[in-house]
């Protein structure tokens, strides 16, 4: 169809030219939206390793000043840095306090700061307080299991780098560490269903879907993965501070990964 504006003649589009071009534009929109859907999981990525890397350089301050002790998952209070400690079972307060409160001073941000959890996790973020029937949740854990309390056997010397202070053990030490790069100390965490969950003989969690706190090595009917939060992956810092990334299905399974689990990186497959 030709027209006429201004003594020029044009050619419009016939309606079939416009069906055409609108199915270009939708098929390179649905080229292109796997690709920035990609790029997003990767800027969420490497904001939540950056955020694993402030607190690879918290934690070797923390030790530094500690004569080469890894925190405590829950000791000793002193300060408490504007954090609440932790409270028993009846409510009142133990005086104790959590490994995140510890690193305060050298990576001052609160456990439920944005800022301290990955940000394409969309859990509960609870604490930092309540040891007893309710604990933490959150998108980061601290390795304090190792490969114990997991399977059929439950010691409480702990294989990981901090106890609880009340079993009675110190913390491991950066000279105990057999292979520091090669022993977790903080990860992603493991995504808990709601209601109560049994994560050993005297704890349980509520208030999912959350990230448990705490790691463990093995036992995959605890929980649930959430690999989505930026791609297939879950970002882990090693006791040596550096960041890397491995599948939650490797990284759960002791079969693969239970050696970097534990500070004298031997599997202990009589705990499994």
């Amino acid at each position: 169809m030709n027209r006429t504006l201004g003594g020029k003649s044009r050619q419009a589009f016939t309606l079939t030219e416009l069906l055409v071009t609108i199915s270009i534009i939708a098929a390179l929109a649905a080229l292109l939206l796997p690709a920035l859907s990609a790029a997003k999981g990767y800027s969420r990525s490497v904001s939540c390793r950056n955020h694993l890397h402030q607190l690879g350089l918290a934690m070797k301050m923390y030790v530094d000043d500690h004569a080469s002790a890894f925190p405590y998952y829950l000791g000793p209070a002193g300060p408490s840095y504007g954090d609440a400690v932790g409270v028993d079972h009846t409510g009142q307060p133990d005086g104790l306090i959590y490994w995140s409160t510890k690193l305060f001073p050298y990576y001052p941000i609160h456990w439920t700061d944005s800022k301290f959890h990955c940000p394409g996790y969309r859990g509960t973020n609870t604490g930092p307080y309540n040891r007893g029937s309710i604990d933490r949740l959150g998108s980061y854990a601290y390795n304090i299991w190792g490969c114990n309390g997991v399977g059929r056997k439950f010691v409480t010397n702990s294989l990981g780098i901090g106890p609880v202070v009340f079993w009675g053990v110190s913390p491991v030490t950066e000279r105990q560490l057999a292979s520091p790069s090669q022993m977790l100390a903080v990860s992603e965490s493991r995504w808990l269903r709601s209601g109560w969950i049994s994560v050993g003989p005297h704890w349980a969690v509520e208030g999912g879907p959350g990230g448990d706190d705490s790691l463990s090595c093995g036992n995959l009917t605890m929980g649930v993965f959430d690999p989505a939060r930026h791609g297939k992956n879950y970002n882990v810092l090693l006791c040596d501070g550096h960041v890397s990334s491995l599948s939650p299905f490797a990284f759960y399974n002791p079969t693969n990964s239970a050696a970097f689990w534990n500070y004298d990186h031997q599997p202990h497959q009589e705990l499994w």
